[in-house]
């Protein structure tokens, strides 16, 4: 408890009756707890409800306390045989009992307890590292046995992986139930989607990206979105399409969507989407595999060319030969935190495992810190995108890679020039009479959009939601105040925030305070860029 009580002043965010039950309730040295820590996991248990079992009159009174801090349905006991009475009667979600009590004790209370429901996740506490109580636990299926006194950080990892664990549970029953009434074509495609964010998936859709669990598609994959491939008549996200808010008013209607698998082969789907009764927010989208009737030409010959080159690491290599053969120059271009860095380069070596490309000092920092770059020439029918940066020799300025494709987006083609702000800058959010401005990272701006980071999303923030941007921008003068209506254009989750994108039409002194801090927070980035190159 050393540390607790040593900086107490540092977690002044916490009520002080928090704090007061942290320092007797656990044993801690050397490290704390923060408070966003513990409103994160208020967060994550807020829908749940947990039953607390102690025999201990002082111990039960000060834990249950702190449990109705971040859980909003507590249950207290002071025996197994009043713990099994209360969870009989409220079926809470989560049980946390003391091992060592009178009348009925904590391991006799657990098997009853998972005979009743054997999904509640049940937390043991014990005050000696007893390897028989740990091995009768294991047996009976409890969650976690923990060693007193409690160390804070150690309950709240294991309420997390709690958490984390009914909510899949949850997201399975679902699909489970729903999948047989929604669709009948069992070799489909199936994923649960939660608004736009995919929760789960059979396994024909984890073999055909080559994944081993949706906990690794939902990592490699920041949206289903993204996935959709840009064909002819086709559906995928665009400036006029946004596709989940496509198919969630269209439901049942059917898609033609192209998407590529774990060994970037295209293929033709049929998609469908049909919500969830009872369930709001949830739908189940199938994906019906038409690749063998060799439609995808109909509907754009000339992509389906263009695309087959873009594959052909062989063509590409070839076209790298050839630029060499004839010495023609050709353009490189990097992105650095928006800022487009461009030179000349010219390719020297080309082998089948590897390929060298001579070009200025000041682009090889550029690709130093991208770890790719872009190449285009008129040679090009488009632009080559290189990775899998081998090699970058400074002396004698050349950079050795081994990837190399072609593709249709590139830095060259960009609309508007995005670039990252700098740490001064404000971003507050208004929508139906609310205020967001805690927590709120800007990642770029430009003048068409703005994006940004929140740790947790407010509720009715939704796809295509109008709101206003209130955007405090700094210079060497004075501050720059931009007011603005904004939509909402894209929501991605992440592991522990949301990323989102507000798209917004400037006017006026707006667009001219824009322009200007663009162009003044180039000069600086080129500045910054500059000072890059002197570092080895």
């Amino acid at each position: 408890m050393k540390c607790l009580l040593n900086k107490k002043e540092q977690i002044n965010a916490l009520p002080k009756r928090i704090f007061d039950i942290l320092s007797q309730y656990h044993e801690r040295e050397g490290c704390m707890v923060e408070s966003s820590t513990l409103k994160q996991l208020k967060v994550l248990l807020q829908s749940y409800a947990l039953l607390y079992v102690e025999d201990n009159i002082g111990l039960n009174t000060q834990a249950t306390a702190l449990f109705k801090k971040i859980v909003d349905n507590v249950y207290s006991a002071h025996d197994g045989e009043e713990g099994l009475t209360l969870f009989t009667n409220h079926r809470p979600d989560i049980v946390i009992t003391d091992f060592a009590m009178p009348r009925m004790d904590g391991l006799v209370m657990a098997e009853a307890i998972l005979k009743i429901n054997p999904d509640a996740k049940i937390i043991m506490t014990t005050g000696h590292d007893n390897l028989d109580v740990l091995h009768r636990a294991l047996r009976i299926g409890i969650f976690d046995v923990l060693v007193k006194p409690l160390k804070i950080e150690h309950l709240i990892e294991t309420l997390t992986r709690c958490s984390k664990m009914l909510k899949d549970e949850f997201h399975r029953r679902i699909f489970t139930s729903n999948l047989h009434t929604v669709f009948n074509h069992q070799n489909n495609q199936l994923l649960l989607l939660h608004a736009h964010n995919v929760v789960m998936a059979n396994q024909p859709c984890l073999d055909f990206f080559g994944v081993s669990s949706i906990e690794v598609f939902r990592n490699r994959f920041a949206s289903f979105g993204e996935l959709l491939l840009e064909h002819n008549g086709f559906l995928y996200d665009n400036d006029e399409t946004e596709w989940f808010e496509h198919i969630a008013h269209n439901p049942g209607k059917l898609f033609n969507v192209k998407i590529a698998d774990c060994e970037d082969n295209w293929h033709h789907f049929i998609l469908s989407y049909q919500t969830i009764p009872e369930k709001e927010g949830y739908g189940v989208l199938s994906l019906n595999d038409v690749s063998e009737l060799h439609l995808l030409s109909l509907y754009d010959s000339s992509k389906v060319e263009r695309e087959r080159l873009a594959k052909d690491e062989k063509t590409v290599r070839g076209l790298l030969e050839m630029a060499m053969r004839s010495g023609a120059k050709i353009r490189v271009h990097n992105l650095y935190k928006g800022l487009s860095i461009t030179n000349d380069g010219i390719v020297v070596k080309v082998e089948k495992r590897e390929i060298v490309l001579k070009t200025s000092y000041v682009q090889l920092k550029g690709i130093q810190n991208e770890e790719d770059f872009y190449l285009t020439s008129e040679l090009f029918p488009m632009a080559i995108h290189c990775t899998a940066i081998k090699r970058i020799d400074f002396e004698p300025q050349s950079v050795t890679f081994t990837h190399y494709k072609m593709v249709e987006n590139s830095p060259t083609r960009r609309q508007a020039i995005r670039v990252v702000p700098d740490q001064d800058v404000r971003l507050t959010v208004f929508y139906e009479e609310r205020m967001l401005e805690k927590d709120i990272v800007v990642l770029d701006i430009s003048l068409k959009g703005i994006r940004f980071k929140l740790t947790a999303l407010p509720p009715g923030f939704v796809l295509k939601k109008s709101v206003v941007l209130d955007l405090v921008l700094s210079t060497s003068l004075r501050p720059m105040m931009i007011n603005t209506k904004a939509e909402v254009y894209r929501i991605d989750e992440k592991e522990h925030y949301y990323e989102l994108v507000c798209t917004y039409e400037l006017h006026g002194q707006a667009q001219k305070n824009m322009i200007d801090y663009v162009a003044k927070r180039q000069m600086v980035l080129i500045r910054e860029f500059k000072g890059l190159q002197n570092e080895k």
